[in-house]
């Protein structure tokens, strides 16, 4: 499910078959109305995640998102300064 035959992170895979990333595509250009909707829709989520799961299970969520958000933050520092090269 989140790994492909490889072992490897199918993220991408996973995020341009979701119907928010192909609704958000659809026209080749993202508004600012579909960040806030995007954004949201995280919220909603993360507000019945936090009454669906216990607090051991929500600590493993955040230290998920949080280490996710680490990597696409310095993802986007290193190609940045890569382009500049």
């Amino acid at each position: 499910m989140l790994f492909n035959d490889n072992g490897i992170l199918n993220i991408d895979e996973l995020v341009v078959n979701s119907e928010s990333f192909k609704n958000i595509m659809e026209d080749g250009i993202v508004t600012e109305e579909e960040v806030k909707t995007q954004s949201d829709k995280i919220l909603a989520l993360l507000h019945e995640m936090e009454e669906k799961y216990s607090s051991e299970e929500l600590e493993d969520i955040k230290t998920l998102l949080v280490e996710t958000s680490t990597l696409y933050a310095v993802y986007q520092t290193y190609t940045i300064q890569n382009l500049n090269k």
